[in-house]
């Protein structure tokens, strides 16, 4: 990141002393702190703004298994055996935060009433039904829904039917990560943007604009601004902008999540009578990149289309919401999670390709046996892009 040298109020006495340092306080840098809890580690996390300053705050909430592409291209590109391995490690996220956050009394307004995704073309159609398909015959609850049943249930029109994945989940993205990351035990540093990471021996030197951090590890959490911290990701992980608009609250009617062509497109009610709904960077593919969370005026405009087209009876309904978030697009598509070439003790999670609150909790989990037991994660383990 960018500290110039009048920024920079460090003073010679300033330095915090740790085991590990996280630097990033979203979804991935509070999950790491939560899963190296358990261990006697002293933790603390760093980010240059709050909690969920990034993309944990900027997101739709959506907690979906698999990956940011239908399961059946994802079966051509790896095979069946590492798509399915793939899908199970995702479903495992959800079911992990359930099992110990949930159902342990942290109130983020979770529910786990399935993700639609439909159709609006007959070539997605039929891709959607063979992956419905091949789904059900691998054991995964998929259920094929009918133009009719969407019509009916969702109050939706021009959609040609769709599949519903009835292990997907929902949640309030900031709730859920404050609730981990206070969960976690770990000391928080907000406002302080690393300008610097220094590996020398066994020990790592992390500079704010305000102090000095040094400790033995040094994680990185950073997904969309990693490439800011350092040049290593600037060809693995690409900064890409997400818009969204919610509206004003209306009386209920999506009983769950939706994704639509071909999951670029998702929209959700939230539980006061919101409708959020984001996508369509594909309109402007070429200028949604970078750091930059500026609002577009183009997508925005294209948002509210298709949800007066979808959804008629919301016409003239206000808009009270539009913001623009920075994702991690990885260069493959498969979130990442290892440690820096030549830097053993300064490990890295991300790359979550628009699926950052669906990975987020086992990528902490997976990374904690990377750096306790030297376990390397299946498939999504960075060694691949070394």
């Amino acid at each position: 990141m960018s500290i110039s040298f009048w920024q920079d109020d460090t003073q010679p006495g300033d330095v915090v002393t740790a085991d590990v340092i996280i630097v990033g306080a979203g979804i991935s840098g509070a999950s790491a702190a939560w899963w190296l809890k358990d261990a006697g580690l002293k933790v603390v996390v760093l980010d240059k703004g709050d909690i969920c300053a990034g993309a944990s705050g900027k997101n739709a909430g959506f907690i979906t298994c698999g990956s940011v592409e239908h399961f059946n291209r994802q079966m051509e590109r790896m095979g069946v055996e590492d798509a399915l391995t793939l899908w199970k490690m995702s479903q495992d996220n959800i079911d992990l935060i359930e099992e110990l956050l949930v159902e342990d009394g942290l109130e983020c307004d979770f529910a786990r009433k399935g993700t639609y995704s439909l159709a609006g073309t007959e070539r997605e159609l039929v891709e959607l039904k063979e992956t419905c398909d091949t789904l059900v015959g691998l054991g995964v609850k998929v259920e094929w829904v009918e133009r009719e049943q969407v019509a009916r249930d969702l109050r939706a029109e021009h959609f040609t039917g769709g599949v519903l994945y009835q292990d997907d989940g929902e949640v309030h993205p900031v709730k859920l990560v404050r609730g981990i990351l206070e969960r976690s035990g770990a000391r928080f540093f907000p406002n302080h943007e690393v300008h610097d990471i220094t590996s020398t021996g066994d020990t790592v030197t992390v500079k704010t604009q305000r102090a000095t951090f040094e400790g033995t590890l040094c994680v990185l959490a950073t997904n969309g601004y990693s490439h800011h911290v350092h040049s290593w990701f600037r060809d693995k992980i690409y900064p890409t902008r997400g818009q969204i608009i919610v509206t004003e609250p209306v009386a209920p009617f999506l009983p769950a999540p939706c994704y639509a062509n071909f999951v670029l497109d998702y929209f959700r009610q939230l539980p006061d009578g919101r409708v959020l709904i984001g996508g369509f960077r594909q309109l402007e593919k070429e200028t949604e990149v970078g750091t930059a969370d500026e609002p577009s005026l183009v997508i925005h405009e294209a948002l509210e289309t298709f949800l007066h087209k979808h959804f008629p009876h919301l016409r003239g309904v206000k808009i009270d919401y539009r913001w623009a978030g920075i994702m991690g697009f990885s260069v493959d598509g498969l979130p990442m999670i290892g440690a820096l070439p030549g830097q053993q003790n300064v490990f890295f999670l991300g790359g979550y390709t628009a699926h950052g609150i669906g990975w987020g909790f086992k990528a902490g989990q997976l990374l904690s046996k990377a750096i306790l037991e030297g376990e390397q994660p299946p498939i999504i383990s960075a060694r691949r892009l070394h």
